[in-house]
């Protein structure tokens, strides 16, 4: 079973990130797990209806899962084998930018006219306080986010 932890700093959009890869794991592959190690446990009651939950990894391994996605807790480190690295803008200056195998980082919060990252938009809040996770939610106006958020999930997933 390959494990993806999802880490940053508290307000980075973890949560975003995590219940997105899990929904787009699970699509691609009907294997796919959630575990959700947050303090608000936000993720799990976003995607219930979506992805099958699991409360650590031998839940997982009996579920037969192919992938376990863990929302981890701010400044908390999993064992995993792929890291993604939440960060927002203004992290970056204190995060060394390197490549290494299993680690990928995403950009959260960027400016709208940045060619990286994932712009900032209210309609995620507003649709993760609504119950409804933002990479499904048909909102008015948020394709552009949407395909933003699709192509950073999409681009980990693949590589995993």
């Amino acid at each position: 079973m390959k494990t993806v932890a999802v880490i940053g700093p508290p307000g980075s959009g973890k949560t975003l990130i995590a219940t997105s890869l899990a929904i787009y794991l699970h699509l691609a592959s009907a294997k796919a797990v959630f575990i959700d190690k947050s303090i608000t446990k936000a993720g799990a009651s976003l995607i219930k209806d979506y992805v099958p939950l699991a409360a650590d990894l031998d839940e997982a391994a009996d579920m037969g899962a192919r992938y376990a996605v863990i929302d981890a807790a701010p400044y908390d480190v999993p064992p995993a084998d792929v890291y993604v690295v939440v960060l927002e803008p203004v992290d970056l200056k204190h995060f060394k930018q390197f490549r290494q195998e299993g680690i990928h980082v995403v950009v959260n919060k960027a400016s709208k006219w940045s060619l990286r990252g994932i712009p900032f938009d209210s309609r995620v809040h507003w649709a993760m306080q609504a119950g409804v996770p933002p990479v499904v939610a048909q909102l008015k106006g948020f394709e552009r986010t949407r395909k933003r958020i699709i192509k950073a999930i999409k681009e980990i997933g693949d590589a995993i």
